[in-house]
């Protein structure tokens, strides 16, 4: 987020060049990628990137779009990651496509980054919630949280 901030002020002086030398070709088309620049990496600490769980379902989010697949379009992910496989992504098992919800320039439809949390964590959280609807109302809530990780616990 602050890095987004930071970049605004220079950002805001090409803005001004921008509109002082409409008359120069090259200037124009850098200029107008510097903004187009600023503008995604302001979206991007705006909205934050990566996996939220819902009650309604599992939402991805990127600076260029997001994606939202309903509990009801999964099925529990198979994932069982060695220890030096760190693939940022783990596919994601969809059911029933035409309820996946899609915003902007997709970046995968059938797989969820992970870059931010462990892959078999986010796997075991996302099954466990295919598995029990009745739990899903409370996602967000801290006792809802210490509920899931005494149930993940328990799972082994």
């Amino acid at each position: 987020m602050f890095f987004a901030l930071g970049y605004l002020g220079p950002a805001s002086t090409h803005i001004g060049a921008l509109v002082r030398s409409t008359g120069q070709g090259f200037d124009v088309v850098f200029d107008v990628l510097w903004v187009v620049l600023a503008a995604l990496v302001v979206t991007w600490a705006w909205r934050g990137q990566g996996v939220r769980l819902h009650p309604s379902g599992v939402r991805q989010t990127w600076a260029l779009g997001s994606l939202t697949v309903p509990w009801e379009a999964l099925l529990a992910p198979e994932i069982h990651p060695a220890a030096d496989d760190r693939r940022p992504w783990f596919p994601m098992r969809i059911t029933e496509p035409h309820l996946v919800r899609r915003r902007g320039i997709p970046r995968s439809r059938r797989a969820s980054r992970t870059d931010n949390v462990d892959p078999g964590f986010l796997a075991a959280v996302i099954g466990h919630y295919v598995a029990h609807p009745e739990h899903r109302a409370a996602i967000g809530t801290q006792a809802e949280y210490e509920r899931l990780r005494a149930a993940l616990a328990g799972n082994g």
